[in-house]
């Protein structure tokens, strides 16, 4: 049978048995908070990361396509200059010799259509 005493300690051990449970839920839900809160500090600072990386490379490949725009405006300018060239010092050999340039064309011509026979 049991006495009064032995009752006793049986419930204060499942107090304390309950009060252990209690305190490590309490504990274990602490923790996950914590752990909650840090990752979001952690997501909030990789985003505050990535947009400013996003807006230094935005920036970076503004100015390289802003030079690679002047760079192709330049190249076209100087093609156009010796293009202009080349073809005022055409039009200044066909005026010195007529004759040359008729033969030279003439020649051209043949040869071309020797070659498109083939």
């Amino acid at each position: 049978m049991a006495t009064p005493q032995t009752s006793t300690r049986k419930s204060r051990g499942r107090i304390n048995g309950h009060d252990k449970k209690s305190a490590a839920a309490a504990a274990a839900k602490n923790d996950l908070h914590a752990a909650q809160e840090a990752a979001e500090t952690f997501v909030s600072a990789v985003t505050s990361s990535a947009n400013h990386f996003s807006e230094h490379i935005g920036r970076a490949v503004g100015e390289k396509v802003t030079k690679a725009q002047h760079g192709a405006e330049t190249v076209a300018d100087k093609v156009s200059n010796r293009a202009s060239d080349a073809r005022d010092q055409l039009e200044d050999t066909i005026r010195n010799r007529p004759l040359m340039s008729v033969g030279v064309a003439a020649g051209a011509g043949v040869l071309l259509a020797l070659l498109s026979r083939r």
